[in-house]
């Protein structure tokens, strides 16, 4: 009934929506950039963090939001109609709540003082993450909006 070009769907008329390939390939590779880079300064992170403290981290929750963004952007990947908009959704959503979980970083984070040079400071990393994230929510719903 149903052939390989949706030949049978057509007949009964239903049509498959695609979504437009150039803002499903760029959204989608742009989303994947931002779990990397979420996950390599989270580990990054911890290491220092186990260095200075000895304290362990728990990656449970950084996995899960590098872990839904992955399957978001493969959902906005397959250009699918319903799956490629789910998966935009769910990108906007894990993005916005990486923001909350740097500006709390960032709130945190202690006042530098003037006899360290280290550069960026307690400050900047999360600062950085607040942008980063913020340009990942804001071309997920942007491209949301779009198709």
């Amino acid at each position: 009934l149903l052939g390989r070009s949706g030949e049978g769907r057509e007949r009964m008329g239903v049509r498959s929506r695609a979504l437009d390939q150039s803002i499903c390939l760029s959204v989608a590779q742009e989303e994947l950039a931002f779990a990397v880079a979420v996950a390599a300064e989270t580990f990054l992170s911890a290491r220092k963090k186990k260095e200075l403290t000895g304290e362990d981290t728990n990656f449970f929750q950084p996995a899960v939001i590098v872990g839904v963004i992955a399957v978001s952007s493969g959902l906005v990947y397959t250009r699918n109609d319903l799956l490629g908009r789910v998966g935009l959704l769910f990108n906007s959503i894990a993005a916005f709540a990486v923001i909350g979980s740097y500006s709390k970083r960032f709130l945190e984070a202690p006042e530098s003082s003037n006899e360290e040079n280290e550069f960026p400071g307690p400050k900047g990393t999360p600062a950085f993450g607040i942008f980063m994230s913020l340009m990942a929510f804001l071309a997920s719903t942007q491209a949301l909006t779009r198709v």
